[in-house]
């Protein structure tokens, strides 16, 4: 780690916040940190279904746990980066204002993050292999190559080469950031404050800033790229699916394809949803780099785009649940003791019979 002197470097005013960001980001870090938790359980529950057997022999469902995996780790390390909770420092009324934190506040505003962007990076690009390799297996059924890919161990292959490229490439964007000492600070007067003991910034060199910024826009180009390629990797998939019902239909075989199709259709539009507002907000970060009133935005639109991979993650359950007949079958294996109706007893009523009297007996439905 680098740590500079205690010679406080020159802050530059690239970005002015309103003035209710501050009370508005606090209520949003709340509301993100509660719902982790509805997120973090349903993607256990759902991983506790892909990891079955009969599921993760089939390679759609193995990519789907590389995905719920990456969710979980995201779930985990989102919380630990923006919890209001007990993980940050409370400040004193009069460090309201600091730009400074503590080195804990630091580091968990770091590391962590870089973390969280290879999970989330990896979970959209898995989405993207998902659908690729489901629509050349259509285009190409009798191609011998195309069958050696949609066996389960290219997709564990797949996920271990995803994970290591946006592994490397966050490394690059993110290893210009370093945490320096700084002992000068000013309150919400605009006064100047000596620290003492100092306080510490995440900081990109001065002499890197424009390597920096071309580097975010190459980085948000990357980050939207997936959904950009998603939808046309949808249609195509649409088309040679209809084509593969058309040709079932002349020999007289009924297609089984339509729910898997489906599932990979939602999966790509959640994933569309989550990465475009993010990717965007990086490519206008590097492009109008130096334009406050636009980088202002970018900036609070990375801040509150990161709600979304929480609500795409918890999808992903539902998604399968309802699209899949063999995930549906595999979960009410797994769960289906759990809301087991009891026996009801049903009255019924017997016909009278000559010389009886009329009875009421009971069946158990």
């Amino acid at each position: 780690m680098n740590i500079s002197t205690t010679e406080s470097p020159e802050l530059h005013d690239y970005a002015t916040l309103p003035p209710w960001f501050d009370e508005a980001n606090e209520i949003f870090e709340y509301v993100l940190a509660v719902l982790q938790f509805f997120g973090f359980f349903i993607n256990i529950v759902h991983l506790s279904i892909l990891t079955r057997e009969e599921l993760r022999m089939n390679s759609v469902y193995r990519l789907m746990i590389g995905i719920c995996s990456c969710d979980l780790l995201s779930h985990t390390l989102t919380f630990i980066g923006f919890s209001p909770f007990w993980i940050k420092e409370v400040r004193k009324e009069s460090q309201k204002c600091f730009l400074t934190m503590s080195y804990k506040d630091a580091f968990l505003s770091l590391y962590p993050v870089v973390v969280l962007d290879i999970t989330q990076r990896t979970s959209s690009w898995l989405a993207l292999a998902m659908a690729l390799f489901r629509t050349l297996s259509v285009m190409f059924p009798m191609s011998v190559r195309m069958q050696k890919l949609s066996k389960p161990k290219w997709a564990v292959w797949t996920i271990l080469g995803l994970l290591l490229v946006n592994t490397s490439w966050t490394l690059v964007v993110f290893g210009r950031h370093t945490i320096v000492e700084r002992n000068i600070d000013s309150d919400c007067n605009g006064n100047e404050v000596h620290l003492n003991p100092v306080r510490y910034l995440i900081l990109v060199q001065t002499n890197l800033e424009h390597l920096h910024s071309t580097i975010t826009y190459i980085y948000g180009f990357i980050k939207a790229l997936p959904s950009l390629i998603d939808p046309i990797l949808t249609v195509l998939l649409i088309i040679e699916l209809r084509k593969a019902a058309e040709r079932s239909k002349k020999c007289g075989k009924p297609s089984n394809s339509e729910n898997t199709t489906k599932l990979i259709l939602f999966v790509t539009i959640s994933f569309f949803i989550l990465e475009v507002p993010n990717g965007f907000a990086h490519v206008t970060a590097g492009v109008f780099h130096g334009v406050p009133a636009i980088l202002s935005v970018s900036y609070m639109v990375q801040v509150f785009a990161e709600i979304l991979p929480v609500f795409n993650s918890s999808s992903h359950f539902f998604i399968c649940y309802f699209m899949s007949s063999q995930y549906k079958s595999t979960a009410k294996e797994v769960y289906g003791r759990f809301w087991k109706s009891k026996p009801k007893v049903i009255p019924v009523q017997e016909c009278p019979r000559r010389g009886t009297n009329d009875t009421l007996g009971s069946v158990v439905a």
